[in-house]
């Protein structure tokens, strides 16, 4: 595996712990939204991670030339992707004197759990630290590597 590889699943891996921190964040500033543009209830984020194989520059057009199967290095980096939660997931609280109250005083609340958020803010904070610690470490190996040849 080259370290260029390597810049690459840690940036990959910097890049979905980001989003899980927007996600997260998001969800928790909207955790009392009752009404969105749509004028229905905020609709929680949730972030779905997925491998992906990491195809560079010179496999492709070895492949493209007979000399390398593509499977050899297997290589995967990984997809994040948000989806939103169901629409029908709400959380129904009695609050007669609410303007978005129904007929029965019941106000629809997001489906939003402030400790599961902040404990996703936390993982995806020291996630994203670990990728950069990788990134970081292997930058310092590059560097150290084309000092070698000044010794």
């Amino acid at each position: 595996m080259s370290l260029f590889t390597v810049f690459k699943i840690a940036s990959q891996g910097m890049t979905a712990q980001r989003e899980r921190l927007e996600a997260a964040s998001a969800n928790l500033a909207n955790a009392n939204s009752t009404r969105t543009a749509t004028g229905k209830p905020y609709q929680r984020r949730d972030v779905i991670f997925t491998t992906q194989d990491l195809k560079t520059e010179w496999q492709s057009n070895a492949v493209d030339n007979g000399l390398f199967d593509g499977n050899a290095n297997g290589s995967q980096g990984v997809r994040s992707e948000v989806i939103l939660a169901n629409e029908n997931q709400s959380v129904m609280q009695f609050q007669p004197g609410h303007p978005d109250a129904d007929a029965n005083g019941y106000v629809k609340l997001p489906d939003v759990d402030p400790l599961e958020e902040t404990v996703n803010m936390i993982s995806a904070a020291r996630s994203f630290e670990a990728n950069a610690t990788v990134f970081n470490t292997a930058k310092e190996l590059a560097r150290v590597s084309i000092n070698l040849g000044d010794a």
